[in-house]
């Protein structure tokens, strides 16, 4: 009886802790509805039978399709030792507008491995991929980690008709953040350490077209569930003046070229 009254008085002192954390750290919740929409082009260069060099732009727009949000120009490679498992790793620039900071240069570097299984007419594959997100500027790392580290995995899947150009598909992905700074009350006083989530639910349908042996267009339609949490501090004193979760519902809508030598 004894053991079970300490027992219930450790777990009321643990829980009257978490209440005043929590109670230091007030959460406000912002929503934000777009469309938005994506447009590349892409050169694909075999390097042999194993190995291809690929080179893309890409411009996206955002606010209602009223502003742009990124132009990125990507730069990478990939191998394939085996007809079903393929990896690469691809670098890319940024030019980023963000919502709060405006314009700026961000540099990622995506590794990932994917591998398809074929199941009758069907096209299975699974993707992951881990992202580096390096920013061109300084950053408190109780605010923003630099770099970002994301993991995305992505299910697939693809469906052949058979005499015909057209391939339609489905997949679904989910981003988890990797190392996510979590909120104190005062980042000079209080330790580091990392709160990672899943910060974004991504499904998507669509359908590519191959023009012929060089040439095939990419038509989809995504849609995004963004949580994006950010903990802003005071400069010169260090303590929190802003904890908030801004909630994202996106239609996106994208055309994609590749030319294939």
């Amino acid at each position: 009886m004894r053991h079970l009254s300490r027992l219930l008085v450790t777990i009321a002192a643990v829980a009257a802790g978490l209440t005043l954390h929590a109670q230091s750290l007030p959460l406000s919740e912002t929503s934000v509805n777009d469309v938005q929409a994506r447009f590349s082009a892409a050169l694909e260069i075999p390097l042999g039978t194993k190995f291809a060099l690929q080179w893309s732009e890409e411009a996206r727009l955002k606010n209602n399709l009223g502003s742009v949000d990124k132009i990125l120009s990507g730069l990478g490679v990939e191998y394939e030792p085996l007809k079903y498992l393929k990896a690469g790793v691809e670098y890319v620039f940024v030019n980023d507008n963000d919502l709060e900071d405006g314009w700026g240069i961000k540099h990622r570097l995506n590794v990932n491995v994917t591998g398809t299984w074929e199941v009758g007419r069907f096209e299975l594959s699974l993707r992951e991929r881990v992202r580096f997100q390096f920013r061109s500027d300084s950053t408190n790392r109780y605010e923003k980690p630099d770099p970002f580290i994301t993991l995305r995995s992505r299910l697939k899947a693809a469906y052949d008709i058979r005499r015909s150009h057209w391939k339609p598909y489905v997949f679904a992905e989910l981003y988890t953040t990797l190392n996510a700074p979590g909120p104190v009350s005062d980042y000079k006083t209080d330790a580091f350490y990392r709160d990672n989530y899943i910060n974004r639910v991504r499904l998507g349908l669509g359908a590519k077209y191959k023009i012929n042996r060089h040439n095939s267009l990419d038509f989809y339609y995504k849609v995004h569930f963004n949580r994006d949490y950010r903990a802003r501090y005071k400069g010169g004193g260090g303590a929190m003046k802003e904890w908030s979760l801004r909630k994202e519902l996106c239609h996106v809508f994208g055309i994609d070229y590749k030319f294939k030598l």
